[in-house]
């Protein structure tokens, strides 16, 4: 097991769960904490022992995003070439790249949501899967606030044109309870029953059919704002690439047995 500075990472029977660790800094990101974070998810993604993915952020915040006062150690310089549109976006270690890895993470990944999750935390919070909150949190783009430009954050996955540029252009954040309305977050639980509830979904996910679930979410988030046509040829190819599973096998044995299914995330 790696020895990390900036994160924690333990396996709990089939739950891989990633820790932000800064809480000095309310665990906001540096270039080592980028770092880590994308070796972990490999980690989750190549062990076929984990079947779901959690994460989260030590003591009282998830993330409040880029850490503004310094990114970098002498140990993990920021590294980038003249391109600055593409340092921010590929920059290696940045806070996207992790975005797109739990994206692409063939398992669920789920946020589980203290405190700040803003700027770059918000967007971490937002490229997990399902989001459980605790009632402390409060989701904010407060970009604005120090005349930073910002973009759509993923936030047109989930709300309109409205709201959005209103957290954009105000930098105002959004409590756990109106993110839950609004549809940023699935559920929100009492601050003490977080990490209970959090582990207790992620082995109900767990307990699923890991390929299917995969597939569906590749399906899904490809299909996102696609043509009808489209869609349904990407759940096409999830159907076909299941047909044939372990788990498919199991369930439809299962259905015929009449007794709940036993899945093994083959």
């Amino acid at each position: 097991m790696p020895d990390y500075g900036t994160i924690l990472f333990e396996k709990i029977g089939s739950v891989g769960k990633i820790t932000l660790n800064r809480p000095e800094r309310l665990n906001a990101i540096n270039v080592q904490l980028g770092h880590e974070t994308l070796d972990a998810l490999e980690r989750c993604e190549l062990d076929d022992g984990i079947r779901c993915v959690i994460l989260t952020g030590t003591g009282r915040s998830f993330c409040a995003g880029d850490d503004l006062r310094g990114m970098e150690t002498p140990e993990f310089p920021r590294r980038g070439g003249p391109d600055e549109v593409k340092n921010y976006v590929y920059g290696p270690n940045r806070w996207t790249l992790v975005v797109h890895a739990m994206r692409r993470m063939p398992k669920p990944v789920i946020g589980s949501i203290r405190g700040h999750a803003h700027g770059g935390g918000f967007n971490l919070a937002m490229g997990t899967d399902i989001r459980i909150a605790s009632e402390t949190a409060n989701f904010a783009i407060p970009f604005i606030k120090w005349a930073m430009a910002t973009g759509v954050n993923q936030l047109h996955y989930h709300i309109g044109l409205g709201l959005t540029l209103e957290m954009a252009f105000t930098g105002d954040s959004i409590d756990a309870q109106r993110a839950e309305r609004l549809g940023l977050v699935n559920r929100v639980v009492p601050d003490d029953k977080l990490e209970e509830a959090t582990l207790e979904y992620a082995n109900r996910l767990a307990g699923g059919p890991t390929r299917s679930i995969g597939l569906s979410k590749s399906a899904i988030y490809k299909g996102w704002f696609q043509d009808l046509d489209t869609t349904f040829d990407y759940q096409g190819i999830a159907q076909t690439f299941t047909r044939n599973s372990e788990d498919r096998a199991e369930g439809q044995k299962a259905f015929t047995e009449r007794r709940p299914p036993k899945y093994t995330g083959k």
